[in-house]
């Protein structure tokens, strides 16, 4: 394992162990962020708690919450949870290699449609200053419903911690998985 912290070799008790087994590539490999926070539960329930509640419990569209996903993780410069979000989320949500490129891209990308380019902008406005301004919540108002916008703004926080604690953490991304793409203008 990569980064400042190493994940627990065996984690202390059998509970915990059962509790990581699903945080896994799909070739088996652990993911790095899970098995670090394994040694704080309430770190690790947390994450745990958030994740489930980004990817199973709202009504986004996986197409809609990994553009959201990977564009917060692209400017956050959290290489390894971008590159895991790419292996294992990018094809289900019908995310082509051009549109995965163009959410580490600067600015908006015009192959965009104009509700995914909101989706960026969201991210974009977050990361930049922890806030939405009145203008593109207006446009986001007039594109989703006060229910999607309320998940759009759990996925992007939610994400924006995660690239934060990834970060500090000095993970890297896993052997083998993409790299964000450094040669974009």
């Amino acid at each position: 394992m990569t980064g400042r912290l190493p994940g627990p070799p065996v984690p202390a008790d059998e509970e915990t162990r059962k509790l990581l087994d699903p945080y896994r590539l799909p070739d088996g490999r652990p993911l790095a962020l899970f098995q670090v926070l394994a040694h704080s539960r309430a770190a690790l329930d947390d994450l745990r708690r958030a994740t489930s509640a980004c990817l199973k419990g709202i009504a986004l569209d996986a197409r809609t919450r990994e553009i959201a996903v990977l564009r917060i993780c692209a400017r956050a410069a959290a290489e390894a949870e971008w590159a895991v979000h790419v292996e294992m989320f990018a094809a289900e949500a019908g995310l082509g290699e051009d549109e995965v490129r163009a959410t580490a891209a600067p600015g908006v990308w015009r192959g965009w449609s104009a509700r995914d380019a909101l989706l960026v902008r969201l991210a974009d406005e977050i990361h930049d200053g922890c806030t939405v301004s009145d203008g593109l919540w207006a446009e986001l108002a007039d594109e989703y419903t006060p229910r999607e916008i309320v998940e759009l703004l759990l996925v992007v926080t939610q994400y924006l911690k995660v690239a934060c604690l990834t970060n500090a953490l000095g993970l890297r991304a896993p052997e083998g998985l993409p790299r964000l793409p450094h040669d974009l203008d």
